[in-house]
Parts: structure tokens; C-alpha cells; sequence
């Protein structure tokens, strides 16, 4: 039987406001908890902080994440993806969070609980995790392993995310590239790429978002590797209209524990594939990492608050 054309355009239009799906994005660096501290720098976590929390990072890291979440546009899901985070970090901020939400990834020295995650956290009742894995950038990403001069193991997580209220399915991608090579840092950002188009060719064409520390600025070598790869459609940062661009945070994400010295934006939020999809960037910003007069991190988080069409 066919269809009235009135009613195909009908129909071809409801699909289209279906797939138009506003995200709030969040990537931060929130400091692994060091037994030995820098100057300046506050421990994550001690027993003074039950009665001194402006002691400790990790009442400040919780409420600025928090915070996050409920600015959040409305009907936009967030997802907030953290790099060296330890597995007691990782419970401390979900249990600030709130009940609801819960993460993907695992440690990136054993598979499991030791060392640093680069996990992906997400609220249960805004999103479903259909696929997930995480694998190490090396030549071997299977099995726990370094890469190319690596001084660390990292990982890439990734997810694939289903907005329960609309049925729009997205993928996001979450790593920490190294800081000591750069060699792993290039070969690395190509192991991501490769394991997205991996998990895409399980799941089919779908709108991806690529979270990270790559340890190195704008257009230099991880950077300009994964550019260079015409997979991502771009960095949110030059995606924004700058109009859009806003925040304390100015354009620096790396500061140290001694702000006024911090000159890099090393952190960063992608966009893609280049090919299928449309994105609206409503907001692109940096965030003070100056919470409640507490520098909760060496790092600043980054936000971006776009819609995938």
C-alpha cells in the first residue's frame, strides 16, 4: 500500500525531531590522588576532611561536576568523562553525583581496579549503555599492554550510549595520551580512531564525540594526527562560533598547581565522523578549576553543550 506523500513528509519529519538530540559534554583531567603533593595542591582525601572540607579536592571536584549536571540545557543528558582518576576517586565522584549514575572502563594497569581510569560517567536514568570496551593504545590493544616509548599504560574508552526519553543513540570515546612520548601520543590518537571505527562497524553509522588530555596543543602532533586522519569533523573549540566561546577558565586547560604560570590547552572535546552529521555548538567553555576557593585540580574541565542533528 502506498503511503500519501503528506504523510511520508509527516513521518520523515517526526524521525528527523527524533534524531535532534541536545548533549552536554564534560571532559576533565581531575588530578590522580598523589600521596606525595605539590605545592599548593590539597589532598584528595584525609581523615580532617570530615570536619575541614575545603581541606580536600574531593568535596570540590563532586560539587563542580554536580553542578554541571543540573545546569545542564534542558533535556540534555550529560556525560562526563574524567582522565586519572584512581578507583577510589571514581567512587567518591559518582557518590557525589548521586545515586543514578554509574560508569564504564577500567584501570589501565591490570584491567580491573589498579591504576588510573579514563572513565566515562553517565546518569542511568537519562542513558543506557549498549556497548562498551576499553583498549590500550599500543600495538597490542587486546591485552594490557604499553605503547611506543609510552612512560604509562593508556587506555580509550568508549561507549555507546542510548537517550532513553528519544531512542537517539550516540558513541563516545574518552583517552589520556602520554605524556613522556610522542611517538605513543601520534600512534596512540590512530589506535582511537581505529577502535571507534571498530565499535562502528558493529553498531553502524552513528554521531561520535571524543573526549581527552592528548598532553599536547593544538595542532601538534597528536593533535594534528588526528586531524590529519579526516575521521573527526573537528575540535569543539574551533567548532564554536565566538560568540560561544565563554568561561573563567579563558583558553587555558593545564595550569599546574600555579595558575598564573599554566599556559596550555591540552584538553579537548571532538566531534564527528566529518561525513553524516550535523552539530550546533551552543556553548563551548573552560571552567575555572578555582572551586569554593580550592584549586580542585591541575587541570580546568572542559564543556560543551551541543546538538546533534
Amino acid at each position: 500500500m502506498q503511503l500519501p506523500t503528506f504523510f511520508l513528509i509527516a513521518l520523515l519529519a517526526a524521525q528527523g525531531a527524533l534524531a535532534t538530540l541536545p548533549v552536554r559534554l564534560v571532559s576533565w583531567n581531575i588530578r590522580y590522588a598523589a600521596s606525595g603533593r605539590e605545592p599548593n595542591e590539597k589532598p584528595w582525601w584525609d581523615l580532617f576532611c570530615f570536619i575541614w572540607k575545603s581541606r580536600c579536592r574531593h568535596y570540590h571536584v563532586s560539587s563542580l561536576l554536580k553542578g554541571l549536571q543540573e545546569s545542564a540545557p534542558q533535556g540534555a543528558p550529560t556525560v562526563i568523562a574524567m582522565q586519572e582518576t584512581l578507583h577510589n576517586q571514581l567512587k567518591d565522584v559518582k557518590k557525589g553525583l548521586g545515586g543514578d549514575w554509574d560508569h564504564v572502563g577500567v584501570a589501565r594497569d591490570d584491567g580491573k581496579r589498579k591504576g588510573e581510569y579514563s572513565p566515562i560517567l553517565y546518569n542511568k536514568s537519562d542513558l543506557r549503555v549498549l556497548d562498551s570496551a576499553t583498549k590500550w593504545l599500543s600495538p597490542t590493544p587486546d591485552v594490557v599492554s604499553f605503547g611506543w616509548g609510552a612512560g604509562s599504560r593508556r587506555v580509550v574508552t568508549i561507549a555507546v550510549l542510548e537517550h532513553l526519553a528519544t531512542g537517539s543513540k550516540f558513541l563516545h570515546a574518552n583517552c589520556h595520551l602520554d605524556n613522556v612520548s610522542a611517538q605513543a601520543r601520534s600512534e596512540g590518537v590512530k589506535v582511537v580512531v581505529a577502535q571507534i571505527q571498530a565499535m562502528l562497524a558493529r553498531w553502524g553509522p552513528l554521531p561520535v564525540s571524543l573526549s581527552g588530555d592528548f598532553n599536547s596543543s593544538p595542532y601538534h602532533d597528536a593533535f594534528k594526527t588526528l586531524a590529519d586522519t579526516g575521521f573527526m569533523k573537528g575540535e569543539l573549540f574551533d567548532l564554536a562560533q565566538p560568540d560561544k566561546v565563554v568561561g573563567a577558565g579563558g583558553t587555558v586547560t593545564y595550569t599546574t598547581f600555579t595558575p598564573e604560570r599554566g599556559t596550555a590547552r591540552i584538553d579537548f572535546l571532538w566531534l564527528g565522523p566529518r561525513d553524516g552529521y550535523n552539530y550546533t555548538v551552543q556553548k563551548y567553555e573552560i571552567m575555572d578549576n578555582w572551586v569554593n576557593g580550592v584549586l580542585a585540580s591541575d587541570h580546568r574541565a572542559v564543556v560543551g553543550d551541543v546538538t546533534i542533528n
